[in-house]
């Protein structure tokens, strides 16, 4: 019983610490809006721009874009938008028809790292 007790008690604890470390754990920097849009059929954009959930350290924070082969289309870097630190836009060439890929980097304000990709196509 004595132990019963004292294992409920560890548990409890562990749980209460788990639920308040649980914002934390929320704390990443997600796309909420990309441009072009996933997955969706475009003129050549002249940029992509990716806006995240919160604000990201441009340093450790990218966009790169490929084509159908995987070649990068750019050795420009990525960069924030001016008074908007939850923005990078990478600018582009003209594109050809085909289909493209936008690979994103976040890095938060608060080190969390997170990576994904898109795609979109051009008419």
């Amino acid at each position: 019983m004595k132990n019963t007790r004292k294992y409920l008690l560890v548990i409890v604890f562990v749980s209460a610490i788990l639920f308040a470390l649980s914002p934390y754990a929320l704390a990443h920097a997600h796309p909420k809006v990309m441009v072009p849009a996933p997955d969706s059929t475009i003129a050549s954009p002249p940029a992509v721009s990716v806006t995240f959930s919160e604000a990201v350290e441009p340093k450790f924070s990218s966009l790169h874009v490929t084509d159908e082969q995987g070649k990068q289309l750019t050795t420009a870097a990525s960069v924030p938008v001016p008074n908007d630190p939850k923005t990078l836009t990478l600018a582009l060439p003209s594109l050809q028809p085909g289909g493209y890929l936008v690979h994103w980097v976040s890095v938060a304000t608060d080190g969390h790292r997170m990576e994904g990709e898109y795609k979109f196509t051009v008419k």
